[in-house]
């Protein structure tokens, strides 16, 4: 069978689809009430063509890298202190004091188990700057493994859920500008010509909507980071009991 030719740039797998690519074109659709109006063609159709496709390639591409790269600005932002004050990374910290010790000595015996690095002696010599090390060193190796095992893919779908949640969220300074220009572009030609207000209000509910919801985000890419947490070290308890039992 012949590639699709998203597939060249991985945007054919549902993680890069749902958490780049999407974003980006919801962050454009803002655009589509005054495009309307003023009769701007939004959305047309290419003939299958060698250019169309470049055109597609190079679309997809950049629309997929801008929204990493304002999701990663985004995630540095909420969580300075990146990779080290995410929220995985922080439930194994020995001075984290929302989970218990019994629960943290569970999980660093199944990381132990797992990858061989002991989380817990490095603990015990009091060296903060290893024991960051050693913490980031397991999660890194774990976040692999994991990435295509059959038994992670609850995990999976909170790391899409994360990702969307966050790209979403790093392109506020996209979507919210073009949803704000898109309501004043319509108000002013239904003012001017006396045109439909049709296009007006929903050009309004998009522009309040956006409005409401862009504060809100960043609680929202937390829960998610939260709920990939839990699913992360429910899978790392899962697979250190099935390689217990082999």
């Amino acid at each position: 069978m012949k590639k699709n030719w998203l597939s060249w740039v991985n945007l054919s797998d549902v993680y890069e689809g749902k958490t780049r690519l999407l974003p980006a074109v919801l962050s454009v659709l803002p655009l589509y009430p005054v495009a309307t109006v003023f009769n701007v063609p939004f959305i047309k159709g290419f003939k299958i063509t060698a250019d169309a496709t470049l055109l597609y390639f190079a679309l997809a591409v950049g629309a997929s890298h801008i929204a990493s790269a304002l999701g990663n600005r985004i995630q540095k932002k909420i969580w300075p202190d990146w990779p080290h004050g995410s929220p995985t990374n922080r439930r194994l910290h020995p001075d984290n004091k929302l989970i218990s010790v019994q629960q943290k000595n569970r999980w660093y015996h199944a990381i132990k188990d797992l990858t061989g690095l002991d989380i817990a002696q490095v603990i015990a010599t009091g060296d903060r700057n290893e024991i960051r090390a050693v913490i980031n060193d397991a999660v890194a190796e774990l976040r692999s493994r994991f990435w295509k095992a059959p038994e992670a893919e609850r995990l999976r779908l909170h790391n899409v859920d994360y990702g969307f949640a966050r790209n979403l969220t790093g392109l506020r300074v996209v979507w919210l500008p073009l949803a704000i220009a898109s309501f004043v572009g319509c108000w002013i030609r239904y003012v001017m010509l006396d045109d439909s207000i049709l296009w007006p209000m929903i050009s309004t509910i998009i522009a309040l909507g956006t409005v409401a919801i862009a504060p809100i985000l960043p609680s929202y890419v937390l829960s998610k980071a939260d709920y990939y947490a839990e699913s992360f070290f429910f899978t790392v308890v899962k697979l250190s009991k099935m390689r217990s039992r082999e």
